[in-house]
């Protein structure tokens, strides 16, 4: 991960977030992400739980709430200070492939709370994407499948 020092904030709208411009590039096994920021404008001193940024691939856009889909790559970003900031992140992650399909791609920021990552803050990508799978034959003859 790289990222700027955490700085402190201005402004406070809302506790955990992901703002500005957000991208994605799938390269080879990899997935990397940026984010423009990610805040937690929280009191000073109300530091957040263990944060993780994670893509999700769901069969429908996401517009909060309950979901269920494949977690197509995480990072863990750590604790962030109230009243701080992360500007221009770009983060590499290994990606896993979802089934065979069309998807929506959302990117959420979650936080560990009471032994579970509850999200708190996301940016959904309104283009599907298709996951295919190849047939290619293995070396003693037994079909197997190949990921792109």
């Amino acid at each position: 991960m790289m990222a700027s020092e955490q700085t402190p904030l201005r402004v406070a709208a809302k506790y955990l977030s992901l703002s500005g411009t957000s991208a994605y590039h799938i390269e080879d096994e990899t997935l990397h992400v940026e984010v423009e920021e990610i805040a937690n404008l929280r009191s000073t001193g109300n530091t957040s739980g263990t944060l993780s940024l994670e893509m999700w691939a769901l069969s429908e856009p996401y517009s909060g709430g309950d979901f269920r889909g494949y977690q197509v790559g995480a990072t863990e970003i750590g604790e962030l200070s109230g009243q701080h900031h992360l500007n221009n992140c770009r983060f590499t992650m290994p990606i896993r492939t979802p089934a065979e399909g069309q998807w929506y791609l959302v990117l959420m920021l979650r936080e560990w709370e009471n032994g579970a990552y509850v999200t708190r803050d996301h940016i959904s990508f309104p283009q599907p994407v298709k996951a295919q799978y190849k047939l290619v034959l293995s070396l003693d003859g037994l079909p197997a499948v190949y990921r792109p």
